[in-house]
């Protein structure tokens, strides 16, 4: 039998039919989700990507005296990963019910928060606020959380400032009070390409990015054995990781370029600054002046002039995405809170849940507003082909919000 069919859904299927993909224009759904909230009065303000083609939105809607400052904000970003090379068995740009389950690209990251944000609205209006709500919705979330620092830097200059960040990210709806950094960097390797037989006489960009993918497994493994660690985390140690490389044109040809892209996560115990330091001190005071001496003897042997070749070596390095972790206390007002938003008891025994994603919540909380993390569906669908979030998840999440309604419109003691 059916369950009952979620009141936000009409919502979650028009933002689901928009694809959003990273790194495409969001500018169709922005445009839904605006003349929403100026149906109701609500303008909202946008910062955009450096092309234009993108945006994040910020929306306030004030107390009824006017208050501006402090309430919640609602935080969700718009973009979804790409479908193509998987094989999906409903159109994964129409939210498709099935049984008790709704499939479709984003319905757990993170669309099914937007939509039921969308249902809130017009019960917001039927409210009166004693504290400020606000709505943030992001772009180029899954690339890097690339776009929420515009809007959050943005609230500084406007002086608005939320006192509270709800990231709607899938938590089967619990209440998640920390996770780990995400870091993307990518490091080029400039050598001098040679015939393979004479070697000595180039340099070698193949072998210098294999030093550096050593030197990042050989830190992830000391981490795994040596810690730190925080059992509260599914994998309780930083990890890292170099997962991309490309370069070099033929078994017979010296490599000349190579690019190795490498990630890394770390628990709050890591000092994640240290880490960038460490990174940057193997590429520029390790690999780099090895390269440069290969190529002073490539010099030598090649009877060309000094510095001809040594001055044509390099190690460029680019930190792509760097997301700040999350760590929330658990005396934080934020925390009861966020557990009597989702209806659950909360006490000093509490186990309090940490994940090993990253999220716009470390932002928030990095530009000083407490956050935590709360949002229908679970982080093992996400990203997966037939994409699905349990109905009853999108149910709770209708009674989150309107129990954060609740606590927008209580009278101040």
């Amino acid at each position: 039998m059916m369950s009952t069919l979620p009141d936000s859904l009409p919502w979650i299927q028009k933002v689901i039919a928009i694809p959003t993909i990273s790194e495409t224009s969001n500018a169709i759904l922005l445009e839904l989700i605006a003349q929403e909230f100026l149906k109701y009065g609500y303008t909202p303000w946008y910062t955009y990507s450096d092309d234009g083609e993108r945006a994040n939105m910020y929306v306030t809607i004030p107390a009824a005296d006017g208050t501006r400052q402090g309430g919640v904000v609602l935080s969700a970003h718009t973009d979804v990963v790409p479908v193509q090379g998987q094989r999906w068995d409903t159109d994964p740009f129409c939210a498709t019910v099935v049984g008790d389950r709704l499939y479709g690209r984003g319905v757990a990251d993170m669309k099914s928060f937007i939509g039921v944000a969308l249902w809130l609205l017009e019960r917001i209006d039927q409210q009166r606020l004693v504290k400020p709500l606000h709505f943030a919705f992001s772009y180029d979330e899954e690339i890097g959380c690339l776009g929420a620092p515009r809007m959050i830097a943005e609230l500084a200059e406007r002086g608005v400032r939320p006192e509270y960040a709800v990231v709607g990210e899938p938590s089967s709806m619990q209440v998640i009070v920390a996770h780990k950094s995400a870091h993307r960097g990518r490091a080029t390797f400039h050598g001098i390409a040679k015939h393979a037989s004479l070697a000595p006489h180039g340099v070698n960009a193949v072998a210098s990015a294999a030093e550096f993918i050593v030197f990042i497994e050989q830190l992830a493994q000391q981490w795994l054995e040596e810690g730190p660690f925080d059992e509260g985390f599914v994998t309780p140690t930083s990890t890292a990781g170099a997962n991309f490389v490309q370069g070099g044109l033929q078994y017979n040809i010296v490599g000349e370029n190579v690019v190795v892209e490498y990630d890394f996560r770390t628990i709050p115990a890591t000092n994640r600054e240290e880490v960038i330091a460490s990174v940057e001190d193997k590429l520029f005071n390790d690999i780099l002046p090895r390269m440069v001496q290969k190529a002073q003897r490539a010099e030598r042997l090649s009877g060309v002039p000094e510095g001809s070749l040594s001055s044509q070596v390099s190690v460029n390095h680019e930190l792509i995405a760097a997301v700040p972790g999350l760590d929330t206390p658990e005396d934080y007002p934020l925390v009861s809170l966020g557990f009597e938003w989702v209806g659950q008891e909360y006490s000093d025994t509490t186990s309090l849940v940490r994940v090993t994603y990253g999220t716009e919540a470390g932002q928030f909380q990095q530009a000083g507003i407490s956050a935590v993390i709360i949002g229908p569906g679970d982080i093992a669908q996400a990203h997966t082909p037939n994409e699905w979030i349990e109905l009853s998840q999108i149910r709770l999440c209708e009674q989150f919000m309107l129990r954060v309604l609740e606590y927008s419109s209580r009278p101040t003691l």
